[in-house]
């Protein structure tokens, strides 16, 4: 949506909260070891003067978990802070609006108290809560919170008005978290507490102990607190957000949000159609011709090709599931994989060799390393190598290039002010990533 990314827009509107009654003292990122590399490359890219901190879960725990790793983060350097906590995939079309609600619910965070954000309904959906509210003040009382109800209770909640969907934002204060979180699940409070105080921490990232953290159970914010904040003492206030809200949950969602053209439908990539309606259609590099088609959903990336009635969009994932049991790797391996040097992107491989296309940043390098199985064959196609074999240093540029023989200890490194991109080519008995061993490393990966 845009020039940026969903997450870099979700960290620049953090920013933008600051004015002279409210600093931002640092922006805290929770996600998974998995991602640890994109989310670097992704604030790399915004270039931010704002200290931000990196989280790290050994696996998924939901919201709650990961509130409780952020308050205690905050506890750290501010015992008295206020968190904004918002997910960082959701869209938001007026930025204005949304400073103001927020600084309007940042003001209403008072001690045991929890301000959330709710979105006026445009329709009754299964796929949101519900929050019932009463006032006509712009910081509400919650009376009630509704999980995903049924179509009818749905219909009859937007009859009834006062009802609002649940945003999945929350503004508190991290100690008002804690002792909630004390109260309702002494085991996620005590497990997560005590995996932060045994935490690792790196240049970049800072990690709870793997295993004490994997025993917590796993709930969310909603079911964990929100739903019991009545017996746990704690005041529910809401601030209704008009600002061309989505959270993205569904292709349909972009109907919302995109132009259409004058048959109904969105195009983005290289797409080509005739007699077609009502049709979403993105590509990220080949073309898609659709022609004679209606309410589809059609998806191109490197990986795969999704089509699908716009009426089942809503089981996407029964259709994960199948993917699960059938094409795993779909889900785990990708085309393109983040580094914290830069990245590399699968071009095409087989049984035995594979084509990389690989991006170096600038006054970055990769661990000093050997492979036990593949050679490898580097061409030069972007800026200048600096490249180490067996302790001796070569220099290549454009259109040069070097052989590495399986075995051989080696290194990629780009001295130079623009990224480097070099065409790799790996033969052998097996190519696969896990055919790698690091003797020095500046990722603290050895």
């Amino acid at each position: 949506m845009g020039n940026s990314t969903l997450f870099q827009q979700s960290v620049s509107r953090a920013i933008e909260l600051q004015k002279d009654d409210i600093q931002i003292e640092e922006i805290l990122i929770v996600t998974n070891e998995n991602h640890r590399f994109l989310v670097l490359e992704q604030l790399d890219e915004l270039k931010l003067k704002t200290p931000v901190r990196i989280l790290l879960e050994p696996e998924p725990k939901n919201t709650g978990p990961a509130l409780t790793l952020a308050a205690l983060a905050t506890q750290d350097k501010n015992p008295d802070s206020v968190i904004v906590v918002t997910p960082a995939d959701h869209y938001v079309k007026k930025l204005h609006q949304f400073i103001q609600v927020i600084h309007e619910a940042i003001k209403a965070a008072q001690d045991k108290t929890i301000v959330t954000l709710g979105i006026n309904p445009t329709r009754a959906d299964t796929g949101f809560g519900y929050i019932h509210y009463e006032g006509d003040d712009v910081v509400k009382n919650v009376l009630t919170f509704i999980e995903k109800p049924e179509l009818q209770a749905a219909q009859q909640m937007i009859e009834q008005s006062q009802h609002a969907w649940n945003g999945g934002m929350f503004i508190l204060k991290s100690k008002t978290w804690l002792d909630a979180i004390q109260k309702s699940n002494t085991e996620i409070a005590k497990l997560i507490s005590k995996a932060w105080v045994n935490k690792n921490t790196d240049r970049w990232f800072e990690r709870p102990d793997e295993q004490i953290f994997k025993q917590s159970p796993s709930d969310s914010i909603d079911y964990a607190v929100m739903e019991k904040a009545k017996e746990l003492s704690i005041n529910l206030k809401l601030v209704v957000l008009d600002a061309g809200w989505s959270d993205l949950g569904s292709f349909d969602a972009l109907d919302e949000i995109e132009d259409k053209d004058k048959d109904g439908n969105i195009f983005r990539g290289d797409v080509v159609s005739l007699y077609t309606k009502n049709t979403i259609a993105i590509t990220s590099k080949k073309n898609v011709s659709l022609l004679g088609v209606s309410d589809l959903i059609v998806v191109e990336t490197a990986d795969s090709v999704l089509v699908a009635n716009k009426n089942d969009a809503q089981s996407i994932k029964e259709l994960v599931k199948v993917l699960e049991k059938n094409k795993q790797q779909l889900l785990s391996e990708h085309k393109k994989v983040n580094r914290p040097w830069g990245w590399f992107e699968t071009v095409d491989e087989g049984s035995n060799f594979k084509v990389k296309r690989i991006q170096v940043n600038p006054e970055a390098k990769l661990s000093y390393q050997s492979h036990q199985f593949r050679n490898e064959h580097w061409v030069v196609v972007k800026g200048k190598a600096t490249i180490i074999i067996d302790g001796k240093e070569i220099k290549l540029e454009h259109n040069q290039s070097t052989y590495i023989k399986k075995g051989v200890k080696h290194q990629l490194i780009n001295h130079e002010k623009i990224k480097l991109e070099i065409i790799e080519v790996q033969t052998g008995s097996k190519v696969i990533e896990e055919d790698i061993k690091r003797f020095e490393d500046n990722y603290g990966r050895v």
